[in-house]
């Protein structure tokens, strides 16, 4: 039942059915290291042989309640106490035949005390001589595993009290257990296949209400509260690991193959795996992230909802919702107070990663000889977004806001730019000028400020070796927003043109060609499929800061998406 609780707690790592096991009740039984063991069997008419002398025959409905002390793991000692219907120990031949009503029986003694009464012919004779009854009570034992007595199998040979008499479980109709409390284990390994495992560490378990039907029905209510150790969870294809787990005030509920769980406070230090945030983001979670949760509750269908406070940590991540997919490095996401329910998340949270954006740049020449240059781009630096979640879940459900901004470092984006802004053709200048070659070599295309842009090219006319004009030409541009695209622009260049050479009509061309060719490109664009707004920009020496908002509706309401890695 131990493993069972906390599989379903870890539900809130990812909301999945919850699934009850098989062996549910052996797990609790294993967990017992010292406590009390409150237990009622319910016998149903019939017999059990337990040696080949000596035959248990019960008649009516017998009920036999144990209260059982155990220590390190096992039976140390247990008073029964037999009402309603007989359970008659009876021999062959010239043995006694007696009612048992009551006995206490401890490890390594066995029974030291009986309530009985002969039956039939025996009873005058036991009234006097209760020495009689002594060869029956030797051939009895109660077994000492916790496993047995839980299952209902309370009586076993004297030669063996590890285990009962395998003919004893057909008299038992349901087994009760209730008022129980136990310390587990230190450092038990627990296991569901592929589901979940770990070590316990400091543990309490109750259970309030237990019912065992045999061969395999088991419900029950319960309690558990304490430390967990070195554990790992898998739902439907997700994985996480874990080093450490507090669990505070827990309760679960096991009833018709399904389980319930809830906690006043649960914690994990995830150390690797994968995290789904409802409503959008997935981490690889990797130490040291934290998450906890207050007021958890499980439901049978695996949806969780409760108060989350989290920290977590991972080198790789991604933003999935209606439809797209930002791929992420280098995660981090931290919330308190997000409130979970039913799966889908309101709240605040604040999201930082190492993003990666493609973009190509195009550099329109205003002469027929040169095409059109295009160079793709990759754009990666910060990305730092405060979101706030609105009933968000994992099938896109609910509404995403928020605001964000992320840096472009520029120096890798200069080196890229420079291939689209290089560039040599031949042209006729003016009708006595035929055949001038031109050459453009860039030293400059960058932030120069906080709003403004720098072009520095050296502009090269030459129509033979001896006539030759340079012209070293600087200029700037106002880096603005265009928000029907959603693009950065650089435009309104202004140009200063310095040429030396013999060729002054060069002079009256390098203007309009630089301002024509470099003004109104689209320095980077916002993809389509993505939510964001660019409402502001911002540069220092070496990058770009753009920062706008985020509107994140349901899939109806974005535009078809394409996957972004």
């Amino acid at each position: 039942m131990l493993r069972h609780a906390t599989a379903v707690s870890l539900l809130i790592l990812a909301a999945v059915p919850a699934m009850a096991q098989k062996d549910l009740l052996d797990q609790l039984a294993g967990l017992v290291n010292r406590g009390k063991v409150n237990v009622e069997v319910d016998l149903q008419p019939g017999s059990a042989t337990i040696t080949p002398e000596w035959t248990l025959q019960t008649a009516g409905a017998p009920k036999a309640t144990l209260i059982v002390e155990a220590d390190e793991g096992r039976v140390r000692c247990v008073d029964v106490d037999v009402s309603g219907g007989t359970l008659v120990i009876s021999g062959k031949g010239l043995r006694p035949a007696l009612q048992l009503e009551g006995m206490r029986f401890e490890e390594g003694t066995g029974i030291i005390d009986a309530r009985f009464r002969g039956r039939g012919v025996w009873r005058p004779i036991i009234a006097v001589f209760r020495t009689l009854a002594k060869p029956a009570l030797r051939h009895i034992a109660v077994p000492t595993d916790i496993q047995s007595i839980l299952r209902g199998d309370i009586l076993a040979s004297k030669q063996s009290t590890s285990e009962a008499s395998p003919d004893f479980l057909k008299l038992v109709r349901v087994v009760h257990i209730g008022n129980t409390e136990f310390e587990a284990f230190s450092g038990y390994p627990l296991a569901f296949g592929e589901l979940i495992d770990f070590d316990t560490r400091s543990l309490r378990v109750a259970i309030d209400k237990g019912t065992f039907t045999p061969p395999a029905q088991f419900e029950v209510d319960g309690r558990i509260d304490g430390d967990i150790e070195n554990g790992a969870a898998a739902f439907l294809g997700n994985h996480g690991r874990f080093s450490r787990g507090e669990l505070r005030r827990g309760t679960f509920r096991v009833s018709d193959n399904q389980t319930s769980f809830s906690a006043g406070a649960f914690a994990l230090d995830l150390t690797y795996g994968q995290f789904h945030w409802p409503g959008g983001p997935k981490i690889g979670v990797e130490a040291p992230s934290r998450f906890e949760v207050r007021d958890l509750r499980v439901r049978p269908d695996g949806s969780y909802s409760g108060i989350v406070d989290a920290a977590l940590f991972g080198k790789v991540g991604s933003v999935d919702r209606a439809g797209t997919r930002i791929a992420a490095n280098d995660v981090q996401l931290h919330t308190h107070g997000a409130k979970i329910v039913n799966g889908k998340a309101t709240g605040d949270i604040k999201l930082n990663f190492q993003y990666r954006l493609n973009h190509t740049l195009v550099v329109h020449y205003p002469v027929e000889e040169l095409r059109d240059r295009r160079v793709p781009l990759l754009f990666q630096g910060l990305f730092d977004a405060d979101l706030h979640f609105e009933n968000a879940g994992s099938g896109d459900e609910g509404v995403v806001t928020g605001t964000y901004q992320f840096t472009i470092p520029w120096p890798p984006v200069e080196q890229a730019a420079f291939e689209v802004l290089r560039a040599r053709w031949q042209q006729d200048v003016a009708p006595a000028i035929h055949k001038v070659k031109f050459a453009i070599e860039p030293r400059r295309f960058g932030p120069c400020g906080h709003d403004c842009f720098l072009l520095d090219v050296k502009m090269t006319a030459e129509k033979t070796k001896r006539f030759q004009q340079i012209c070293n030409t600087e200029g700037k541009a106002d880096v603005v927003v265009d928000a029907p695209t959603r693009s950065l622009v650089l435009r309104n260049l202004r140009l200063q043109p310095r040429c030396e050479g013999l060729l002054g009509a060069i002079v009256n061309f390098v203007a309009p060609f630089l301002t024509k060719s470099y003004s109104d490109i689209a320095l980077m664009q916002m993809p389509a499929d993505l939510p964001f707004t660019i409402d502001s920009v911002g540069s220092a020496a070496d990058s770009i800061f753009i920062a706008g908002k985020v509107d994140w509706a349901t899939a109806s309401n974005v535009a078809p998406a394409l996957s972004r890695r």
